[in-house]
C-alpha cells in the first residue's frame, strides 16, 4: 500500500513545489493623473510613483514594469514620454507599455514620468493630463 502513495506524494510535492516562486512574486500599482501640458519645448513631470504603505513587499527585485497613461483630447505628434526610476531612464512613447530595463531593481523603487512636447517654447493650446498608471512586477 505504500508503494502506491509514493508516486501520488512525489506528484503532490512536485506540484507544490512549482508553486512556490509564483507565491514568492506580487504587483504593486500606483496611480497618477499625467500632468496639463501648456508650453512645447518645456519638460514637465508627473508625481512620484511608489508602492502604498500598506503594499505587502515581499519580493526582493523588480522583474517587469508596465504602464498606461492618457490625456484627454488630441496627442501632438512630437511628444516625448520618459519612464525614469531608479536613475536610469526609459522611452514610454507609447501609452501602453511594458519594459524589462528597471529589473533588479528594488521592490520598492519610486518611478516619475517626463513628458516633452518637443520644439521651441511656445505657448500652445493646453494639452489637458489624464489617468496614469503603473503596475511594478516583483519577484
Amino acid at each position: 500500500m505504500a508503494t502506491k502513495r509514493c508516486p501520488a506524494m512525489i506528484l503532490a510535492l512536485l506540484l507544490a513545489s512549482a508553486c512556490v516562486p509564483a507565491m514568492a512574486a506580487g504587483r504593486w500599482i500606483a496611480e497618477s493623473q499625467t500632468p496639463t501640458l501648456r508650453q512645447q519645448g518645456l519638460r514637465y513631470t508627473s508625481d512620484t510613483l511608489s508602492p502604498k504603505g500598506d503594499t505587502p513587499l515581499a519580493g526582493t527585485a523588480i522583474s517587469r514594469v508596465e504602464w498606461h497613461y492618457d490625456f484627454a483630447g488630441w496627442r501632438p505628434r512630437a511628444l516625448k514620454v520618459r519612464l525614469c526610476g531608479g536613475g536610469r531612464c526609459i522611452d514610454a512613447a507609447q501609452a501602453r507599455g511594458q519594459s524589462m530595463a528597471f529589473e533588479g531593481l528594488p521592490v520598492a523603487t519610486g518611478f516619475r514620468f517626463e513628458f516633452l512636447i518637443d520644439g521651441r517654447p511656445a505657448t500652445r493650446a493646453p494639452l489637458e493630463g489624464g489617468a496614469l498608471t503603473l503596475m511594478v512586477n516583483f519577484r
